[in-house]
């Protein structure tokens, strides 16, 4: 698994890198200044101006060690973009995100101390980090420290964006609105397409009776809309095309049993029930438990619709750690159906012209995908001609942080 979190505007983040006419390899002596009085005032030997690009991470400058192009494995900065926020940790050896990161641990160069802010173009896309580094724990820095940092990281955006003379003028990425609306927009229908079949069925059933399960569904998924707006609301930025995560430790199985106490009709008409499976006692895991409950109903939806008659949803921890959750049908995905394009950027899986009304493998999966990486995780669709299988797989790291929080 990757080891790192990718943003929720990734594409949109990439257009403002490339588009800053300053950010190259070529440096100049002021970035080098920066770099030089960060360190000096968070008292480290290492300090740099990275970039994050698709795949690797380079850097405007760097003083007190010598660095190449890493792939954003190595990274920590690749953290510190998730958020606005600066990232400090006093001991990555004891940080469950980088406790096996190749700089921390055994073999590697042994770095310990970490501290950045995150460097933020006038479009609001965030790019890299000016960062320090020490091999060494520190306590955490003064709030005056800190303040200082920041204001340092002010000063590599404006000697970059040409400010003075000549302002980068702030555009509107209407290519990245555009997909966050339609992936959100797209999301936020699915608890309502649940409660409108539950619903129907139920008016078509009443004269015998109503259904007690399809009343369940209806009203949870109502509640989770409802819950769902107030978080998108609070957490996302549709300026930027960006999505924050609200984490926090919650139960995986209360997530799990919930998407299993779904019963809706399918496409043909028939009632389609989920049946939870649990191949592992998981403990508590720091999640943003409304993205994850989100993901889940986005696949069960497309396995009651398109999918068998037997669905399953389960979770397991891997030979790695890390979180597991499956949801199977024993059903064949359509033709028309573009898998490959679930892994593609800037594509919402596939021709918006080859779903129907049903919604099939649509929007939702994408948008499960960018979810999922939001979390450090992956994400993918395993097809035979007698299943189809979505796995969503959480990092191990995301289990170990409980005991930290």
């Amino acid at each position: 698994m990757r080891t790192y979190p990718i943003p929720f505007n990734e594409e949109a983040r990439l257009r403002s890198v490339f588009a800053v006419p300053g950010l190259s390899d070529a440096n100049t002596g002021v970035f080098d200044a920066i770099c030089e009085a960060t360190r000096k005032i968070l008292d480290c030997p290492i300090a740099h101006i990275s970039v994050i690009e698709q795949d690797t991470q380079w850097y405007k400058s760097v003083v007190g060690i010598d660095l190449d192009r890493m792939p954003k494995d190595n990274s920590f900065c690749t953290h510190t973009i998730m958020s606005g926020a600066p990232l400090v940790v006093p001991d990555l050896s004891k940080d469950p995100r980088f406790e096996t990161h190749p700089m921390v641990a055994k073999g590697g160069p042994g770095a310990r101390f970490y501290a950045g802010v995150p460097l933020t173009l006038s479009s609001g896309q965030r790019f890299g980090s000016l960062c320090v580094l020490d091999l060494v724990p520190h306590d955490a820095p003064s709030d005056h420290q800190m303040a200082i940092l920041c204001d340092l990281g002010k000063a590599v955006v404006a000697a970059l964006e040409g400010i003075p003379p000549n302002p980068v003028e702030r555009t509107n990425d209407y290519t990245v609105k555009a997909t966050f609306i339609t992936l959100i927009g797209h999301e936020l229908r699915t608890p309502l397409t649940i409660l409108f079949g539950s619903l129907q069925l139920l008016e078509a059933t009443a004269q015998g009776g109503l259904n007690a399960s399809l009343l369940s569904s209806a009203r949870k998924s109502a509640s989770h809309l409802t819950g769902l707006v107030e978080t998108i609301i609070a957490f996302s930025d549709a300026s930027t095309g960006e999505l924050r995560l609200n984490e926090k430790v919650c139960t995986l199985e209360d997530l799990l049993k919930g998407t299993a106490e779904l019963v809706l009709p399918g496409a043909d008409g028939e009632l389609r029930s989920i049946e939870f499976t649990d191949d592992a006692q998981i403990t508590p895991i720091y999640i943003d438990p409304d993205q994850i409950m989100l993901a889940l109903q986005a696949l069960a939806l497309n396995a009651i619709n398109h999918g068998g008659h037997k669905i399953t949803v389960a979770r397991r921890i891997d030979a790695s750690g890390n979180v597991e959750i499956s949801v199977t049908d024993n059903g064949a995905l359509d033709d028309n159906v573009e898998l490959a394009a679930l892994y593609e950027p800037f594509v919402v899986g596939g021709r918006l012209d080859n779903r129907d009304t049903r919604g099939g493998l649509g929007l939702g999966l994408p948008l499960t995908r960018k979810l999922v990486e939001l979390h450090g995780g992956e994400f993918e669709v395993q097809a035979t001609k007698d299943s189809t299988c979505a796995i969503i797989r959480l990092p191990a790291w995301r289990l170990k942080t409980v005991q930290l929080t």
